[in-house]
This record gives structure tokens, sequence and C-alpha cells, in this order.
């Protein structure tokens, strides 16, 4: 598989988070794999965010 690098802001990031449905027993792989990367995504972001303590 081919990969490249997407550059996404924190609401960016948590926009397509929401645009995700909430996981369902019979979810396909493949949706579970990208809610996961996004929720990764988001936690890496936020922690180097301005503003934030650390």
């Amino acid at each position: 598989m081919n990969r490249g690098p997407v550059v996404l802001t924190i609401d960016e990031a948590e926009w397509l988070l929401d645009q995700i449905p909430p996981p369902d027993k019979d979810e396909d792989m493949l949706v579970k794999k990208l809610r996961s990367k996004l929720s990764e995504l988001l936690t890496e972001l936020r922690k180097g965010a301005e503003g934030t303590g650390k």
C-alpha cells in the first residue's frame, strides 16, 4: 500500500473523527483502524498545542 503524509489541524482532525459513525460491533476493520489513528493523532496534537501546560 502506498502512503503519504496528511497535515491536519486539531479542528480538522476532530471534524473528521466526528464524521465517522460511532463504533459498532460489526464495524469494518478499516473504519476501526481509521478511528483509532485519528484518535491517536488528536492525542498527539493536543499534547503540543499552544496554551497547554506540560
